[in-house]
C-alpha cells in the first residue's frame, strides 16, 4: 500500500523589521530640527504638523508615529535643544577643584551656548507665546527651568557642606544666579532700535557666582 506523501512543512512567518536605532534617531533629529526652524520662523501657535512634516521631508504618518501631538513634538524639541546642557551631563569634579571653580567650568559654557544657539531662540519663543498659551510656559518650566534650578541647588549645597559657601538660603542663591538669564531673555529679545547693549548672560552669572563665594571680580 502506498503511503501518502508527507505534507510540506509550513513556511516560517516572515518578520517585519522596524527601522534601526540609528535610522530612528536620525528621523527624530530631522523632525525636531525642522520643527524648531518652523516654530522660530512663524510661531508655535501658527505652525501645523503638516508644515513640519513637509519641512522635515517625511510623511505626515511618520511624524505622528514619533510625535502624536504638537505638545509631544514640542517636548521632543525641548529635549533635543537641552541635550548638551550642564544639567543633563555628568558633573565630573577635577582633583583639587573647588565647587566654585567647578560651577564656573560647568555652568558658564552652557549659558554662553544658550545666548548663541537654538536653545536661546527656543526660550525666547516660548516666553513670547506663553501668555496666549500657558501650557508652553508650564512645559518649559518643568523640562528646563526646574531641572536647572535643582542642579544648581545641588552644587551650592555641596559648597555649603564643604564650608566653601555661607548662606541662609541655598534656594535663594540659586534664584539669584538665574536672574541674568531672565534679564537677558527680555532685554536681548528687544529690537535693535530699542537701544542699549545686549546682556551677556554668562558673564553676569559668573560675576554673581564670584560675589556669592566672596571672590573679587576683576574690573
Amino acid at each position: 500500500t502506498m503511503q501518502p506523501a508527507p505534507l510540506p512543512a509550513p513556511s516560517p512567518a516572515r518578520r517585519t523589521r522596524g527601522p534601526s536605532a540609528d535610522k530612528t534617531a536620525h528621523t527624530q533629529q530631522q523632525i525636531t530640527h525642522a520643527a524648531l526652524a518652523t516654530f522660530v520662523a512663524q510661531g508655535i501657535g501658527n505652525t501645523t504638523m503638516a508644515q513640519i512634516a513637509d519641512r522635515a521631508q517625511v510623511a505626515k504618518g511618520t511624524l505622528y508615529r514619533y510625535y502624536p501631538s504638537k505638545e509631544a513634538l514640542l517636548q521632543g524639541v525641548i529635549e533635543h535643544a537641552l541635550r548638551h546642557s550642564a544639567m543633563n551631563l555628568p558633573t565630573v569634579r577635577q582633583p583639587g577643584e573647588t565647587v566654585h571653580a567647578m560651577m564656573r567650568r560647568s555652568l558658564l559654557p552652557t549659558l554662553l551656548a544658550l545666548e548663541h544657539t537654538e536653545r536661546g531662540d527656543l526660550a525666547k519663543l516660548i516666553m513670547s507665546e506663553a501668555r496666549q498659551q500657558p501650557e508652553l510656559a508650564r512645559l518649559y518650566k518643568e523640562m528646563a527651568f526646574d531641572p536647572w534650578q535643582r542642579h544648581v541647588v545641588g552644587l551650592l549645597q555641596m559648597a555649603v557642606d564643604e564650608g566653601e559657601l555661607r548662606t541662609h538660603s541655598v534656594a535663594a542663591c540659586a534664584q539669584l544666579l538665574s536672574s541674568p538669564f531672565w534679564m537677558g531673555l527680555v532685554r536681548n529679545g528687544l529690537p535693535a532700535s530699542a537701544g542699549g547693549q545686549d546682556y551677556e548672560v554668562a558673564e553676569l552669572t559668573g560675576m554673581l557666582l564670584d560675589s556669592l563665594f566672596g571672590i573679587a571680580t576683576a574690573a
